[in-house]
């Protein structure tokens, strides 16, 4: 069967509950971040995601009373954006053994205004592409970003790397039917069995946190 972007966006929105999915011709509009925009600008130099990791350090700050160590902000703001084409590659992939092109040109997302996670996302590709060309896209796109994030604390290469692996375990496990999560799990190179996370977001240095049940120190 083939699939059209506007079938493979309603796909994923109907497996993501909390993700609203459209495919547009460019970048939706003001608040919407582009990816090739967010990774070209790392790549100069620059700190695209100050404002976002700082609104995340403000508000725990807030919520715990604490100065929150700086790793935790650095750390989800780096799971979410590279759960983005995470998330539109394993998921549709699950399901249909196909995904929308994940390069950073193709992609677009909006933050939650107080929670600061993705929840909107914008293909701005029309193309479809086989599981082996997603996994090479996905594997440009996150390497060009994790290798020019500098959040100001040092993250180790599995912390980085091993983000992308968890949010495609993730992703992939998600659909209710995904009668192709085998061979995306297999064109992603993670493994459906593992249970604990390969990565941490630190969560637990805060007050009263207990580490989640999937948390590597578990190991």
């Amino acid at each position: 069967m083939s699939y059209t972007t506007r079938q493979l966006a309603s796909i994923l929105e109907d497996s993501v509950s909390w993700l609203s999915v459209r495919t547009a011709d460019s970048v939706p509009g003001p608040g919407w971040v582009s990816c090739a925009e967010l990774v070209a600008d790392q790549q100069a130099g620059g700190d695209p995601t100050y404002g976002w990791r700082k609104a995340l350090q403000d508000d725990y700050g807030r919520q715990y009373a604490v100065e929150p160590p700086v790793q935790i902000a650095a750390m989800f703001t780096l799971m979410w954006y590279v759960q983005v084409p995470s998330l539109v590659a394993g998921v549709v992939a699950a399901v249909t053994g196909v995904s929308p092109d994940v390069s950073p040109a193709s992609l677009a997302f909006r933050r939650h205004p107080t929670a600061h996670y993705p929840v909107e996302v914008a293909l701005l590709s029309s193309q479809v592409v086989p599981l082996a060309e997603a996994a090479a896209q996905l594997s440009a796109h996150t390497t060009a970003f994790l290798e020019s994030y500098r959040p100001g604390v040092k993250l180790g290469s599995l912390q980085r790397f091993g983000a992308v692996k968890d949010e495609l375990r993730q992703a992939i496990r998600l659909p209710e039917e995904a009668p192709y999560a085998d061979q995306a799990a297999a064109a992603f190179d993670v493994s459906l069995d593992q249970k604990l996370r390969t990565t941490c977001c630190y969560f637990y240095a805060l007050p009263n946190i207990k580490a989640c049940t999937t948390c590597p120190r578990f190991r």
